[in-house]
């Protein structure tokens, strides 16, 4: 009898591809008027996305070509640099942008470790449930896990990163929840971590002032303000490619963490639809993989995976709709983006190199 092969892959590819087209061609639009007033560069940002997709394209390749038990053998070598690089950053190695110490700055391009650090984990977190899941919830076993988890949660709140930290904690804590830990253990870890995001803002006030703000104020924040005169500006199908001029003279961040608002000015309310649609197919095959593969650390790097681009996708959207404050995420292969590029082109490469087995 034919095996028919699964149609999740072919969707994860192209959704993926369409994807950072659109984030290349937006990163373009939004981008080109301030660098070439500025630096007379109009496709500076579009030269160097050009070179972070091609990276992105070989770097995801390689991981849908290794062999996935060849991969967990990597996986402390991952781990030990991931804890590495989030420990040089306290060090003096780290850049200060915006006051926090996120990045490396080598000065052809920026990496931001905490994106590595995600994709570490998530790999040993898969692999200790495939070896400790009978015992899952034993404390004694699970403890170790912990502790890793701990540490590097820590060293992300440190830079500080309070909504990196935030995904990372949610992101561990869904994996772990639906492979069966006891709710009583994520309840101590919640705990924990409110405890730890109090003393957060208790040493950086003007982090708890932006939630405050958003709470309490009536008025919209400056930067989701212009976000909704562009995202109006462009009605139903846009002022085109190039001319939406709104969100290269008044919206900071357009190409980055306001990207949604460019795409809205430019292709208009279909446009928009157009990438929440890609995004939702993207995310529905990942998890359909997920609940496909029967080995424990596949699926249960597969529903980290597909946890992560999902809650980075609605925090940045909120952010940008003003349902939540403004968290500095990106959304995933649209927003411009070296790092984050890179390291999702990991996930999805390691995605589709466990999705042949289907």
């Amino acid at each position: 009898m034919t095996k028919h092969r699964a149609f999740e892959p072919t969707i994860i590819i192209f959704c993926t591809f369409i994807l950072v087209f659109i984030g290349l061609v937006e990163t373009w639009s939004a981008s080109n008027y301030f660098f070439f007033q500025h630096f007379g560069k109009p496709n500076f940002l579009l030269k160097r996305y050009l070179i972070y997709i091609v990276v992105s394209f070989f770097v995801g390749l390689f991981f849908y070509k290794i062999n996935p038990q060849k991969l967990r053998q990597l996986i402390p070598v991952f781990l030990s640099l991931a804890i590495v690089f989030l420990i040089a950053l306290h060090l003096g190695f780290g850049v200060n942008i915006r006051g926090a110490v996120r990045w490396f700055n080598f000065g052809f391009f920026s990496f931001e470790p905490t994106e590595f650090a995600r994709f570490a984990f998530i790999l040993y977190l898969a692999d200790f449930i495939d070896r400790k899941y009978e015992s899952l919830n034993d404390l004694n076993v699970i403890s170790p896990l912990f502790l890793v988890f701990g540490i590097i949660a820590l060293l992300i709140i440190s830079q500080p990163d309070i909504g990196g930290a935030f995904l990372f904690c949610l992101v561990v804590l869904l994996v772990l929840y639906i492979f069966g830990l006891r709710t009583s253990y994520i309840g101590i870890i919640l705990a924990l971590g409110v405890i730890v995001f109090s003393l957060v803002f208790l040493v950086h006030p003007e982090r708890l002032q932006r939630l405050s703000s958003f709470i309490h104020n009536n008025h919209l924040p400056y930067q989701v303000h212009q976000g909704f005169i562009a995202l109006a500006g462009g009605g139903l199908f846009g002022r085109g490619i190039g001319n939406g001029s709104f969100k290269s003279l008044f919206l900071p961040d357009a190409y980055n963490d306001f990207i949604i608002a460019s795409i809205g000015e430019d292709l208009g309310f279909l446009g928009v639809l157009l990438v929440i649609i890609l995004l939702f197919l993207l995310i529905y095959s990942i998890f359909s993989i997920a609940n496909k593969l029967n080995n424990y650390y596949e699926k249960a790097f597969v529903f980290g995976t597909g946890f992560l681009f999902s809650i980075q996708i609605l925090i940045n959207l909120f952010s940008v709709f003003h349902l939540i404050p403004t968290k500095g995420t990106v959304l995933p292969f649209v927003s411009y983006g070296g790092s984050s590029l890179v390291v999702n082109a990991m996930f999805i490469g390691a995605v589709l190199g466990l999705s042949r087995k289907l």
